[in-house]
């Protein structure tokens, strides 16, 4: 903000002078202002990169309250839900209830008793974590 502030008191001070500097005065002005304006556009990239920050958190919070109202826990697990009953492939709860991330659980290779979250590796009984078919829905 500041810079910007300097580069409009600089293209005042040419304007008043009506023409009438001498040229190295002028060269002088101008380099500042082309100083301040570049300062100023390098200002304004990295608040336009902390709004854009801002905006994805916003839309991810956003995300999570609205799967919020959709999802129900069942035994280890969050699922989805269609009038209060979950349904589906389960979702990691730590992910969930830390990070309000929606994280698939996948069965382990050879062992089809347990479940793996591949985000943050916590290990969940696959009977604690059941498919649950949705009754009377079709896809």
């Amino acid at each position: 903000m500041r810079s910007l502030n300097f580069a409009q008191d600089v293209s005042k001070e040419i304007k008043q002078a009506n023409y009438q500097m001498d040229r190295v005065e002028l060269k002088r002005l101008l380099a500042e202002l082309t100083a301040a304006i570049a300062s100023s556009k390098m200002e304004l990239s990295l608040l336009q990169g902390v709004c854009d920050a801002r905006d994805k958190e916003l839309i991810r919070l956003n995300e999570a309250l609205v799967y919020k109202g959709n999802l129900r826990r069942r035994g280890d697990g969050y699922y989805k839900s269609i009038d209060g009953r979950p349904y589906g492939q389960p979702y990691c709860s730590y992910c969930w209830e830390g990070n309000q991330k929606l994280i698939h659980l996948h069965n382990r290779i050879l062992s089809k008793d347990v479940r793996v979250c591949p985000h943050c590796k916590n290990e969940y009984q696959a009977i604690r974590t059941p498919f649950l078919e949705a009754e009377g829905y079709t896809a």
